[in-house]
């Protein structure tokens, strides 16, 4: 067997990396959406929502329906996450979300008033 004989995807195959979640042991456990440094709290799926988070740029966000979260990959294949404010999520993907039924304008809109 040659190297010539492995497979390639076919260019319609679309090709989902591993997501591997892994906590971050500098973060601490500030349940306090958007203050940096935070973990995930203890009722956040956290490998959950990374396989349902969504990519822009190098961060990939999702939301619980409730609350926004943010990973980051820190090694190579490995992320951690933690919340965030709505305002820091991209905007169109809150539209995503909202037009797809992950999350509703109210939640985004109470979330933002508290501030």
């Amino acid at each position: 067997m040659s190297g010539s004989d492995l497979e390639e995807p076919a260019p319609d195959q679309v090709i989902t990396p591993v997501l591997i979640y892994e906590p971050n042991p500098k973060h601490k456990p500030i349940p306090t959406p958007g203050r940096h440094g935070s973990i995930c709290p203890p009722y956040a799926d956290g490998p959950g929502l990374l396989q349902e988070s969504d990519l822009t740029g190098c961060k990939r966000y999702a939301t619980d329906g409730t609350e926004a979260y943010c990973a980051q990959e820190h090694i190579e294949g490995k992320w951690h996450g933690y919340p965030v404010g709505w305002e820091e999520v991209p905007p169109r993907l809150v539209a995503d979300w909202i037009a797809s039924g992950k999350v509703t304008r109210r939640t985004v809109r109470r979330a933002r008033q508290r501030g």
